[in-house]
């Protein structure tokens, strides 16, 4: 009888913590028995570690009150019958400026690094002000940049972006556009990369247990899709401007990154200023589930996330999915930088 007793409570403890009994989870969780697994973060200098949940974020449908618009686009991707388990990772607190953009460009350089565009000052690229985000690069520069910047921190064995034949990315110009297009990330690497899909939405809208304007995805809360990051409240508030440069707002130019107010997580400017490149090809989002997904092998371009300065507020919004070709650059287009734990 013990025997059996105890049989019957391991495997008991097993379901509860599998998620395989859901009902019984969220009874034990609601008495406190079993801890709801929220994910965390850690500061880490320029950096943030976020530590997402290990159950993964179960995807829900939206309540069509909480979407600006009704096409799939604005819906993010952590949809109705997907899971995502996310493994651990770095994330810039501010989009990647012009300042870091310029003194990793001029290294890469003088190392044999060659680079289709070299970046502007902002959306102008006039001024003194080198706090501005880089804007007029590329996704192949960015990638680029990424192994120049892990070359000069790090080491040339950590770069992440490789050719079909593993050798390590250096050239982002035109001609060399199909050895970029076809580039793998080597995750095992330690170096400095986009960030994922599915890693820039998970820290565009984690709030933890919080449950102000935001809905429950498995344990965790991530902010309601109407609302850009950060934000307390829907689009179409104040409490885009406290968050987001946008039309406005932004006296019709990109603004010096980190002057918004930061999200749960600690990160700026997650939601305007400029759209920030994702690693990922663009495709529609399916369910089923999956870790530490990269997206589609090919699309009509890689994904862009976030809104930009001279855009409406609703365009700043944190489901709101769209993409720009690799070669394509614009003075409202960006990047941040991610990285391994």
């Amino acid at each position: 009888m013990k025997k059996t007793l105890v049989i019957f409570l391991a495997v008991l403890l097993v379901s509860v913590l599998s998620c395989t009994n859901p009902f019984l989870k969220k009874m034990l969780v609601e008495d406190d028995t079993v801890k709801p697994d929220l994910g965390s973060f850690e500061d880490a200098g320029d950096f943030v570690k976020i530590i997402p949940p290990a159950n993964g974020i179960a995807g829900v449908e939206p309540d069509p009150a909480t979407l600006p618009g009704n096409e799939a686009k604005w819906k993010g991707v952590f949809i109705a019958g997907r899971k995502v388990k996310l493994s651990p990772y770095k994330l810039g607190k501010t989009e990647v400026t012009y300042k870091l953009w310029k003194e990793v460009y001029d290294w890469a350089t003088g190392k044999g690094y060659q680079f289709a565009h070299p970046g502007t000052k902002g959306s102008s690229g006039t001024g003194n002000d080198k706090e501005q985000p880089v804007t007029k690069v590329s996704w192949r520069d960015c990638i680029v940049w990424c192994n120049a910047y892990t070359e000069m921190k790090m080491d040339e064995n950590e770069c992440v972006y490789r050719k079909s034949d593993s050798t390590v990315l250096k050239d982002s110009r035109d001609s060399a556009g199909a050895a970029c297009d076809a580039a793998y990330a080597d995750m095992k690497k330690r170096g400095f990369r986009l960030p994922t899909e599915a890693e820039w939405e998970y820290a565009a809208r984690w709030q933890g247990s919080v449950e102000t304007n935001a809905v429950q995805y498995g344990d965790v809360w991530l902010t309601k899709l109407y609302s850009a990051s950060g934000a307390t409240d829907k689009w179409d508030t104040a409490e885009t401007g406290e968050v987001a440069w946008y039309s406005g707002n932004s006296g019709s130019k990109t603004n010096p990154v980190g002057k918004k107010r930061k999200n749960a997580l600690g990160l700026h400017d997650m939601s305007g200023n400029v759209l920030e490149l994702c690693f990922d090809w663009y495709a529609s989002i399916v369910a089923g589930e999956v870790s530490d997904p990269q997206g589609a092998t090919s699309g009509p371009g890689r994904v862009v996330r976030g809104g930009r300065w001279n855009c409406e507020a609703k365009f700043c919004t944190v489901g709101l999915r769209n993409y720009s070709t690799p070669y394509g650059k614009g003075d409202a287009l960006g990047f941040r930088v991610a990285c391994r734990p």
